[in-house]
Formats: structure tokens, C-alpha cells, sequence
């Protein structure tokens, strides 16, 4: 007789914690770090990080719809870090920015739109029906 999960008292939870935890975990490296710092890096101070870092958010929201993952606690701690994230880069530039002046107000409103629209976007799409109208 083979065990699976249903049989092992608390299984089934403990692997859908376990699960949402490594997803927790994926997404904060790949629709946190890695897309606000990569959008830093070639925006800068530019206008357009504005628009980008928006149009961003649609893809990783989309991530997360195709995984079915609710981002209610990610979002708040996104919206935690990410303070420290931009105060930091602010203090302290890359050294390969050379000696420019981060416009603070810039960084903040658009990492902070980024977040707000990513997670409304993926909370959104869910409710999407793309089942095609019978006509009845």
C-alpha cells in the first residue's frame, strides 16, 4: 500500500502551505526584485519609468492569475520593502549611475503604482470569463 498525502494527518495542508510558500517566494524574486530593479536600471531618472513600470505589472499579474495566487500577503510585504528598496538606492546610487541626483519622488510613485496595479491586476483577472457567449 502506497501513502499519499490525504492519508498523512495534515498533509494536504501542509503541502498547499508548502506550495504557496515557494510561490511566495518565486514570485517576490521575479515580480519584485528582479522587474523594479532591472526597470531602475534602464529608466533612471527618465519620465518613462513611469509608464513602464505600469506596463509591467500587466505580465507579472498574469503570472500570477496562470498560477492561481492571491497576493495579499506578498503585496504587504512588498509595500514594506520596497520603502526600504528606493531609500536605499537613493542614498547610496549604483556605482555605475555615476554622480546623478535620483529624483525621490519619481522612484516612490512609480515602484508604489507598480505594486498597487500589480496586485489589483492580479486579483482581477481571475474573474475574467473568456468563455465564448452561446447567444441564448
Amino acid at each position: 500500500m502506497i501513502l499519499g498525502l490525504e492519508d498523512i494527518p495534515g498533509g494536504t495542508p501542509i503541502a498547499s502551505f508548502i506550495i504557496w510558500l515557494i510561490l511566495s517566494g518565486l514570485f517576490y524574486l521575479v515580480c519584485f526584485m528582479a522587474v523594479l530593479n532591472v526597470l531602475d536600471d534602464l529608466t533612471r531618472n527618465s519620465l518613462l519609468k513611469i509608464p513602464a513600470m505600469l506596463g509591467a505589472a500587466i505580465p507579472s499579474a498574469g503570472l500570477m492569475a496562470v498560477f492561481q495566487y492571491k497576493p495579499f500577503v506578498l503585496g504587504f510585504l512588498i509595500l514594506i520593502t520596497n520603502y526600504f528598496r528606493v531609500r536605499d538606492k537613493i542614498k547610496k546610487p549604483p556605482q555605475d549611475w555615476g554622480e546623478l541626483k535620483l529624483n525621490a519622488a519619481l522612484f516612490y510613485i512609480s515602484s508604489y503604482a507598480y505594486i498597487f496595479l500589480l496586485v489589483a491586476l492580479a486579483l482581477y483577472f481571475p474573474t475574467l470569463n473568456f468563455t465564448p457567449a452561446t447567444g441564448e
